[in-house]
């Protein structure tokens, strides 16, 4: 039943969209269709070919900036909510450079690390690695103390607590930090590649715009979309098997 429901979202979506397009606004300068958005998208994948080296080029930055967010924000949030020195001196920084747009940052950066890849990653990374950061710090911290009290009980050493008890109940947290970062780090790749890129999805995005070539930017729209719900999916696959427990507590 879910998935009927999810396909008749997006079919309906899908008809709002061609009604909006060709009955409503009726001026491809504005908005194409999603038939054309489909021919052209059609065209650049299977016809000439040219999106595959932007979505590969996309794609790396995403998952480089990720893996990167991922490696510094899991950590970093754990020591945070183990240490009130660690939480107190780290704290000021996370929530000034969480809340500040990263866009404001970008010629900054560019500046630091030239025009190249690193430069494109550290964007895509500042991106991803508060969402994960902040989930892995509270699931640490919300961690039933109950289950410590048990754990202690049976004199489990600080090692084993963590790796038994406290890492288990905090990796729900963690993936669903993963889940935000997804579309952070996507939004983070399109900014980074606004700057002085000469490849990728975020380029084609902003050339498209100044070109004002409408269905080329659709289309690039559309695979960002697409490139997030796999990543959505994934995760979500990753949750269920991790944590199969969790099944038997969600709200239906």
């Amino acid at each position: 039943m879910s998935g009927v429901l999810k396909l008749i979202s997006i079919l309906a979506g899908v008809i709002l969209w061609q009604v909006l397009a060709t009955v409503v606004i009726n001026d491809p300068s504005f908005l194409v269709s999603p038939l054309v958005v489909a021919a052209k998208g059609y065209e650049m994948l299977f016809v000439t070919g040219e999106l595959y080296p932007h979505i590969f080029a996309s794609a790396g930055i995403f998952f480089e900036g990720m893996i990167l967010g991922a490696l510094i924000g899991v950590p970093l949030g754990f020591l945070m909510a183990l240490s009130p020195a660690v939480r107190d001196y780290v704290t000021p920084w996370m929530s000034a450079l969480y809340t500040t747009p990263r866009i404001a940052f970008a010629p900054v950066i560019l500046l630091w690390f030239g025009i190249g890849w690193g430069s494109k990653v550290v964007i895509v990374f500042l991106g991803c690695v508060f969402p994960i950061l902040i989930n892995a710090f509270y699931g640490m911290r919300l961690v039933s103390r109950e289950f410590i009290e048990v754990a202690r009980s049976f004199r489990l050493s600080r090692g084993r607590l963590f790796a038994k008890v406290l890492l288990p109940a905090s990796i729900p947290f963690i993936l669903a930090g993963l889940r935000l970062a997804v579309g952070r780090g996507l939004t983070g790749v399109a900014i980074a590649e606004w700057f002085g890129a000469t490849e990728g999805l975020g380029y084609m995005i902003f050339f498209a715009g100044q070109t004002f070539n409408i269905p080329i930017l659709f289309v690039c729209v559309a695979v960002f979309a697409v490139l997030g719900i796999i990543g959505f999916q994934i995760l979500k696959l990753i949750e269920d098997f991790a944590t199969p427990w969790r099944a038997e507590l969600e709200v239906r």
